[in-house]
């Protein structure tokens, strides 16, 4: 219902042309210029916007709509108006009509976060950066202006700093680095007065900030000191430490590695006044860091009761969540710093231990864990550290306890694709836990799917591939296993309320006969065995949930990973994993969740991979002997996936064959017809009866004749029993001939019967040799054989 409400509305607002668009313009000039500040201009703007954004092909909007547009941004007064403006001309441009290059009077500096945003979007040429650069730097560099202005002023010049950082020289980046290393350290430790209280004429003493337990702050300001109002110098403090990481990265980061061979030129000013600045900045930014990192040591007060004295009061429980990314935040820039100076390591990483040593224990903090992890990945070798402990913790226990945790989730997946190499060469880590990362994804299908495509290959080993394939294939059932366990985690009430009755599954879930199943689905790391057996009854227990949003999706996204699956297999994998992995590909082919549609789609990769193993490595029907005969010698193979089954017969029909290896001999070729000639006659005589529940197809027939041909051509003892049987199937007196179908069928077993009655010429046709595809036999016309094949159709004309 909402969506088709939100394409009803797309739709209606792609329609209008270009003529409606232009009076729309006009309409908008007017009420621009009007002094009506109703809110009827809002609404209007905001349509006009809808318009602008919801086609692909861009609106021409005049240059009178344009400059009026500017106008309001640049003079009007400050309001949700200019905000509606600057949204339509980022929307609408980079354009070069629209010149923001001086922001000087009239223009109102209470408009100026929004106008710089859309100096920024109209890019480096239509936003006139090389211009403004210098304003920004003044802006923050200067003492006076409004630290809205300051703060507006250094998230751009971040920006141009990632993006266009020649615009900005050696001597700008040291006097912007000097700047934020300032605003870091001298913040006041005294809380604002409230600015919504009418001032007495006896000045009140200010109240000093506190630490999250309440204790006045006896040190520096930071992110993590707590007040009721901060005053501008503290709001600065605040914003450094929040772009300190950006600044960081995309200045000193990214241009000493240019200056340490990249492409990219570096002057030797500017590595003079790098040098300068990061000596600035760095020794600053440790000290705060270590200082925020103390303060999260501390332990809060959760209480209701407020001092009257004190009014910033004790920690609240939602202000946790400030710590923590507080603490995330601060490890970040540490390690950021150390890949600045390595010198820094050995002084940082103790504070680091004590991180870890202190929230190792509850796992209530993963997403500062993640962040531990990523430090040890980077600077554990330049302290002969071994980071197995924390490694097992997070991608373990922690994993396994947050996978439904959005913001934890994300950290873990980034942190395993950018450090994936690192991850592969030097550590277990992503095949040993790929049953704990796999919880992710069947968690949020849609969201991390691109994600696991890149991690996938890396989860691959001689060892896990198989469990591997089966987790996969599993993937459906494992996110049902996860609905139901998060079920019963929230409680029977709950689970009464959202789903109408208690499910079964919750209840399966919780007694402690079905625990193994469960705990297999749900286990945290790999080694625990390729599957289990009765893994159909586990499939049973979470049959209700087949239809669950979540567990469609994640079904949808198997058959693409499957496809990466294969194709790393035959890039990758030994001729010794391809016969391992044959007989689970028939096996699991009938053993799949029974999620709608999920049963053919992924039978279709599964039929596929197996021709091309089979055309890569012929020999596996020799080596998977067993397996193939005992698979294709049984009816009930063929119920409900027949297209896999006849692609195994074409497989057999093919590739049972000397030219392929030696080791075809006729007794391996008998075995293999035996089996097909029973199955062949209970196929047609169930063909024929119009009883049976059970219906084939003809072309299952034909399949199975011509690879009992093929066969016979090979072994010439067989072609007496071939000719039998072939001249049974043609000669069936119930067979419907006015069926198309059927009249190929019997076409198709005369033209095989002709064919074995010259058996020298069936050898040729029906098994020609291995590399026929690849010769040259037709391509010259001065040769031999086609002049030969010219004369035989002349010959066969007449």
């Amino acid at each position: 219902m909402a969506t088709s409400s939100i394409d009803h509305v797309l739709t209606k607002g792609r329609s209008v042309h270009e003529t409606g668009f232009a009076s729309l313009c006009d309409q908008l000039c007017d009420r621009l210029r009007s002094t009506d500040r109703s809110t009827s201009i809002t609404t209007f703007l905001r349509n006009f916007f809808f318009l602008i954004h919801c086609t692909k092909k861009p609106r021409n909007l005049s240059k009178k709509a344009l400059g009026l547009l500017k106008h309001v941004l640049l003079e009007g007064p400050p309001g949700f108006i200019p905000l509606q403006c600057a949204a339509i001309l980022q929307e609408y441009g980079p354009t070069p009509e629209l010149i923001i290059d001086n922001f000087s009077p009239p223009v109102n500096p209470k408009n100026m976060a929004s106008i710089l945003s859309v100096s920024m979007c109209q890019g480096r040429d239509y936003g006139h950066l090389d211009k403004l650069t210098s304003q920004f730097v003044r802006w923050v560099s200067t003492m006076g202006f409004e630290y809205v202005i300051q703060t507006r002023a250094l998230g751009a010049l971040i920006i141009i700093a990632s993006l266009h950082h020649d615009l900005l020289s050696g001597e700008q980046m040291y006097v912007i680095s000097s700047q934020i290393s300032d605003w870091l350290s001298e913040a006041s430790i005294d809380q604002a007065p409230n600015p919504y209280t009418r001032r007495s004429r006896r000045p009140e003493q200010p109240l000093p900030v506190t630490e999250i337990d309440g204790a006045a702050c006896q040190d520096f300001f930071t992110i993590l000191s707590l007040g009721q109002y901060y005053s501008e110098d503290q709001l600065l403090n605040i914003w450094s430490f929040s772009s300190l990481k950006a600044w960081l990265i995309d200045t000193h980061l990214k241009l000493s590695s240019a200056s340490s061979g990249q492409p990219q030129k570096v002057s030797q000013e500017t590595r003079t006044f790098l040098s300068k600045a990061k000596l600035a900045l760095i020794e600053r930014a440790c000290e705060y860091c270590l200082r925020v990192i103390d303060q999260s040591e501390r332990t809060a007060i959760h209480s209701n009761w407020q001092s009257p004295n004190d009014q910033s009061g004790p920690l609240k429980v939602h202000d946790q969540e400030l710590v923590e990314a507080c603490l995330v935040e601060a490890i970040s820039i540490l390690d950021v710093v150390c890949k600045l100076d390595s010198s820094m390591i050995p002084k940082l990483f103790p504070a680091l231990k004590r991180v870890y040593a202190r929230i190792s224990d509850d796992i209530g903090q993963p997403r500062v864990l993640c962040t531990i992890v990523q430090f040890y990945l980077n600077h554990c070798d330049a302290v002969v550290y071994d980071p197995q402990k924390a490694f097992d913790l997070f991608f373990g226990k922690s994993i396994s306890m947050h996978y439904y945790d959005h913001a934890v989730a994300f950290d873990a997946i980034m942190l395993c694709r950018d450090n994936m190499k690192r991850l592969c060469h030097n550590t277990n880590i992503l095949e040993k836990y790929f049953p704990n990362l796999l919880k992710i994804l069947a968690w949020n299908p849609r969201t991390f799917l691109s994600e696991f495509f890149d991690l996938l290959p890396s989860f691959l080993s001689p060892t896990t591939a198989l469990e591997v394939f089966h987790t996969l294939l599993d993937l459906p059932c494992l996110s049902a296993a996860l609905e139901a366990s998060h079920l019963a985690a929230k409680g029977a009430s709950e689970t009464v309320a959202e789903a109408g009755i208690r499910l079964a599954c919750v209840d399966a879930f919780q007694n402690p006969d079905h625990r193994p199943w469960f705990n297999f689905i749900l286990r945290h790391q790999s080694g625990q065995g390729d599957t289990i057996n009765r893994l159909e009854y586990l499939h049973q227990m979470l049959e209700e949930l087949k239809h669950h949003p979540r567990v469609n999706i994640c079904s949808q996204g198997v058959p693409v990973l499957l496809n990466l699956y294969f194709e790393t297999i035959l890039e990758h994998g030994d001729y010794s994993l391809l016969c391992q992995l044959t007989p689970v590909i028939l096996e699991r082919a009938a053993l799949l969740f029974n999620t709608p549609s999920y049963h053919k789609e992924v039978r279709i990769v599964l039929q596929d991979a197996l021709l091309n193993l089979f055309r890569q490595s012929p020999s596996l029907v020799i080596d998977c002997e067993a397996e193939l005969i005992e698979f294709v010698g049984n009816l009930r193979y063929i119920s409900g996936k027949e297209d896999f089954f006849l692609h195994v017969v074409w497989s057999i029909g093919e590739y049972v064959s000397i030219g392929y290896d030696k080791r075809n001999t006729a007794d391996i070729i008998t075995k293999y017809y035996e089996a097909l000639e029973t199955l062949l006659y209970e196929v047609v005589m169930c063909f024929q009866s119009s009883n049976q529940e059970e219906q084939y197809s003809p072309r299952l027939v034909t399949v199975m004749m011509s690879a009992v041909t093929k066969l016979a051509s090979r072994c010439q003892d067989l072609i007496p029993r071939v000719l039998l049987c072939l001249t049974k199937i043609s000669q069936q007196p119930k067979i419907d001939v006015d069926n198309a179908e059927n009249k190929t069928l019997i076409s198709r077993a005369n033209e095989l019967i002709n064919l074995l009655r010259l058996p020298n010429v069936a050898s040729s046709i029906l098994s020609p040799a291995p590399g026929i595809e690849n010769g040259r036999w037709h391509s010259d016309g001065s040769v031999s054989i086609p002049i030969l094949i010219k004369t035989i159709k002349e010959v066969v004309k007449v």
